[in-house]
């Protein structure tokens, strides 16, 4: 089961599909052009946009950070994190969204 950030960034025609995007990544299934925004899996980067499709590779599944982002489309994920990183200047004065994000100053 992945683990879920709990104020989870939706763009905006993922909006009321949480639900059903949940269930089918909890069940290591994929949905078509949805794309994860998670911490990144190493340390030099901060986050990173994962198509849906690779959920169904064990590895990916054993090793999925914290998801803190969902979007239909490539480009939506690319509007989520530009939110997340203005957010993060905005209320930090820095863009180290990794800390923005876990220090839950929203």
């Amino acid at each position: 089961m992945a683990n879920w950030y709990k104020n989870l960034y939706v763009g905006k025609t993922a909006k009321g599909r949480e639900k059903n995007i949940k269930y089918q990544v909890n069940k290591g299934g994929s949905l078509p052009e949805f794309y994860l925004i998670t911490y990144a899996a190493n340390e030099k980067d901060q986050l990173d946009i994962i198509e849906s499709k690779y959920l169904v590779q064990k590895q990916i599944q054993i090793t999925l950070p914290e998801i803190i982002g969902v979007a239909l489309g490539y480009q939506e994920a690319i509007e989520i994190i530009q939110k997340i990183t203005i957010e993060a200047f905005e209320n930090t004065g820095n863009c180290d969204l990794r800390y923005f994000l876990q220090s839950n100053i929203l």
